[in-house]
């Protein structure tokens, strides 16, 4: 195996990873989340907070489709799905508006229902997915989607397997 071959699946390793670790960690914190402060969870779904419902059902299984949909995309991300690799740049990619948005909130420029803790965590995930943004693209650049290698073109303009 040519060096830039071993290169290219230590990329892919470090990739996959990074956003499966990226993942888990927001599962974990989506569920502490919502044991230490289920008001999160029932303010941004918009219900009426309850003194006898901490857990209200809505919320309960709002967190449960958002757990469902973080092991699809550990699923896709070992598999390599080619659309998911694009709806994860592109999702990560713009979560860094959420840093300006976070300091306007915190200014009080716009309006923020939202502990200060809570703005000041998601800013920090903000810049971690921007992060992680620029460096799929860089890996794209190099390497094509998931670092599994480019398509080589001939000289007829036809793509080579």
């Amino acid at each position: 195996m040519p060096t830039s071959d071993k290169h290219q699946l230590v990329l892919l390793r470090r990739l996959e990873r990074i956003l499966i670790a990226f993942f888990v960690l927001a599962a974990l914190s989506l569920l502490v989340v919502y044991f230490a402060d289920p008001s999160i969870y029932t303010s941004t779904l918009l219900l009426e907070p309850s003194a006898t419902d901490r857990y209200p059902l809505p919320a309960t299984l709002f967190l449960v489709g958002i757990l469902i949909f973080i092991a699809v995309l550990i699923v896709g991300v070992t598999r390599h799905w080619r659309w998911l690799f694009w709806l994860i740049l592109v999702a990560f990619g713009f979560s860094i508006l959420q840093i300006p948005a976070t300091i306007l909130q915190l200014t009080g420029v716009i309006p923020n229902s939202l502990p200060v803790w809570y703005s000041l965590y998601r800013m920090g995930v903000a810049v971690i997915e921007g992060v992680i943004a620029i460096w799929m693209v860089q890996v794209f650049r190099q390497y094509g989607t998931w670092a599994m290698g480019k398509k080589k073109t001939s000289l007829e303009g036809k793509t080579e397997p």
